[in-house]
């Protein structure tokens, strides 16, 4: 993976109002923290998160631009985001600092491609379960995504996280037997969407 430059500066603290008025200056309070690192307040520029973080995988490594000597160079990912509940502005980024010695869990996103055998050749329906898989890897190591190809997926069939090729190094810090993808006959498609249909219909009722 690519990791990607992002420039932060230490928060002040000291003030009334000191948020709202970094906001107004384009800024976005944030934190960032580790086991061997101390939690630290920082803000970074709007604008430029944003740009960054909407082309970037959930797994994304950041190395830190910085005047402050503890912050400059450090590798960290994006643990939380808060946003502003109708207009989704972000309003505070939590970062953890990674050790490259130190294996992290990160959420890994899915790209399941290809036509099942079970659709093509024996009539099913495709059903996808799961788009992200939690990993446990060194930084180092982390992948933007996993290719998940289920052109050999056959009607009845189905793919388990536990089933997936992993990285080197990286291994599956969830539940094993969660189902990234199934192939189920016309036939069970149909009816489950009725029963959902039915369900709604009574909801309204």
């Amino acid at each position: 993976m690519k990791v990607k430059k992002l420039k932060v500066s230490v928060r002040e603290t000291r003030g009334g109002g000191v948020g709202r008025r970094k906001r107004n200056e384009g800024l976005i309070p944030g934190i960032v923290y580790s086991k061997d690192f101390p939690a630290t307040k920082i803000e970074l520029n709007n604008d430029e998160f944003v740009q960054v973080a909407e082309r970037s995988y959930p797994s994304q490594v950041f190395e830190f631009e910085s005047d402050n000597a503890e912050l400059n160079g450090k590798q960290a990912i994006v643990k939380d985001i808060q946003r502003e509940y109708l207009k989704a502005a972000v309003l505070h980024v939590d970062f953890q600092v990674l050790a490259a010695d130190r294996p992290v869990k990160v959420s890994v996103p899915l790209n399941v491609h290809g036509e099942a055998v079970g659709v093509k050749a024996q009539g099913g329906v495709l059903t996808v379960s799961c788009r992200t898989i939690r990993l446990s890897c060194l930084p180092g190591s982390i992948p933007e995504i996993l290719d998940v190809n289920i052109s050999a997926l056959q009607l009845g069939e189905r793919i388990r996280t536990g089933d997936l090729e992993l990285p080197e190094g990286a291994t599956l810090a969830g539940n094993p037997m969660e189902t990234v993808a199934n192939v189920i006959s016309g036939r069970l498609s149909r009816l489950a969407a009725a029963e959902g249909g039915a369900g709604e219909g009574a909801s309204a009722a």
